[in-house]
């Protein structure tokens, strides 16, 4: 599917570079009876619903025109939402000064969750400032990363 992805970010990036979007995920996998095109935009800021569903349009369009999907397919443009997933490095250094939630493969000095401010990358690290202390989370070991709810 990766053929398909590729169009569709082509057919994308001319929508999304002019207003200053940028894509976090893309998956396009079938569903049942059909297959689903996701994709998850932020920019700067943050990105409103009505922007998302926007996006969707145009590219409905594009795509409808273009022929680059020929299977029934459901498309969905959305937001990272307030839970966002940390994947990359641009994700982490976006996230600096958020409070986070980090999950580890296996335990790390007896426990395998970690919740604090993200401090920031360091050198094959996460540093995050748990209840007043610094803690360096290998990056090889982070299972999953995510921005914490204050209420949470």
């Amino acid at each position: 599917m990766t053929e398909i992805t590729e169009k569709v970010r082509a057919l994308l990036e001319p929508i999304t570079s002019e207003r200053g979007y940028f894509v976090l995920e893309m998956s396009y996998k079938r569903e049942g009876a059909q297959f689903a095109l996701r994709i998850v935009l932020d920019r700067d800021g943050g990105i409103t619903m009505g922007e998302c569903a926007q996006v969707n349009s145009e590219l409905s369009e594009l795509l409808d025109k273009d022929d680059t999907i020929t299977e029934r397919y459901l498309i969905e443009v959305s937001s990272p939402g307030l839970d966002r997933k940390l994947k990359t490095d641009r994700d982490f250094m976006w996230a600096v000064g958020k409070d986070i939630t980090v999950s580890t493969y296996a335990p790390l000095d007896g426990k395998n969750a970690f919740r604090g401010t993200l401090l920031g990358l360091g050198d094959g690290t996460v540093v995050i400032n748990e209840n007043g202390i610094s803690a360096e989370i290998p990056r090889k070991k982070v299972a999953s990363a995510r921005l914490t709810f204050s209420g949470e």
